[in-house]
């Protein structure tokens, strides 16, 4: 048995977190069961929610290209927000979704069977890592979601403690390339390697990730796993929990990793205003050009953030689409 875990109970409403008028297919007012390793959702700051702010106005992105999802898959699924948002949106029948944790798991599956309003949808779950929890229990998947975290954990830290697997990771095994090792996007790498043999040909991995490092590094995952890759969305969120990430990547700064890249908010308010999210995703790297004149380094950020002042980033959904005969991913070191 693992260690006692605390419960939280709390009411998301979908009209307010995933802008949505009267749902179809889930409930209106959405209650949430919580362990303490659960990531906690951001309900009375949408903008720094990342299933609000950056995973729903991704799915209404591909919604609106034609793209629904039957076959859905959530890695790293948390509270189950995100889930439930591909139910509503891309109208999602077969959802499959991995968390670390068993007692996150299992409260994320409660919390997206009680929230639905047809009992037509299979839930296939599974806690482990990345993917490896869904072999041979799902084929032909339509869209794979993920928003993994990125910072390598000191030496000295518990990733079972309370949140902390929500942002830091642990050493990996497996063969990473240099620049994915560099930028700190080592899971997201490996997520699209494992997705490959699970996406039917023209699925699509839907890679939510903090553009800390250039959008140029980003993309360049999609070719080293076997994909055709795109910037499908581009926005930006204040940093949460900023002591603790910020801190993070001001440490593997010191490292020789990076550099990283923030910004201070009212910088990326002014940037993005009138935009949507697909309009920006679309001229993604003209809008990251002109905000380099603002970009400040995580010890620089660290600063503000220890003065009291709020941060920024921006967020890029890597749209990864699983191409005809690709055969297993490769990438030159």
């Amino acid at each position: 048995m693992g260690a006692h875990t605390e419960s939280a109970e709390l009411v998301v409403s979908p009209g307010d977190f995933f802008q949505v008028g009267e749902t179809k297919r889930i409930r209106s007012s959405i209650g949430l069961r919580l362990s303490d390793h659960s990531y906690l959702p951001k309900a009375d700051e949408p903008r720094a929610d990342w299933v609000a702010s950056v995973a729903v106005p991704a799915f209404k992105t591909l919604a609106r290209m034609g793209v629904l999802a039957p076959a859905f898959c959530t890695i790293g699924t948390g509270a189950g927000l995100d889930a439930l948002a591909a139910v509503e949106i891309l109208h999602a029948r077969t959802v499959g979704f991995t968390d670390l944790h068993e007692d996150v798991l299992a409260h994320a599956r409660e919390n997206i069977r009680s929230n639905l309003l047809d009992d037509d949808v299979q839930l296939v779950g599974g806690a482990g890592d990345i993917l490896a929890p869904m072999a041979g229990r799902l084929s032909q998947v339509d869209v794979v979601y993920e928003n993994l975290p990125n910072i390598p954990m000191a030496d000295s830290g518990d990733l079972a403690a309370g949140q902390t697997s929500s942002t830091f990771i642990t050493e990996r095994s497996e063969e990473i390339p240099g620049f994915a090792e560099k930028n700190l996007v080592t899971l997201h790498y490996l997520a699209l390697q494992q997705a490959h043999p699970f996406l039917r040909v023209g699925g699509h991995v839907l890679s939510s990730i903090g553009a800390r490092v250039p959008l140029s590094e980003i993309l360049a995952l999609s070719g080293a796993a076997g994909y055709n890759g795109s910037i499908l969305t581009y926005t930006w969120k204040v940093q949460s929990e900023p002591r603790d990430v910020v801190g993070g990547y001001a440490q593997w700064e010191r490292e020789g990793l990076g550099p990283f890249h923030f910004y201070p908010v009212n910088i990326l308010r002014d940037a993005f205003e009138g935009l949507s999210v697909a309009a920006a995703g679309a001229q993604a790297l003209r809008l990251e050009k002109r905000l380099s004149p603002f970009e400040i380094s995580a010890a620089d950020a660290l600063a503000l953030v220890e003065r009291g002042e709020r941060v920024g980033h921006t967020v890029a959904v890597l749209d990864s689409v699983k191409i005809p005969d690709s055969g297993a991913p490769r990438w030159n070191s």
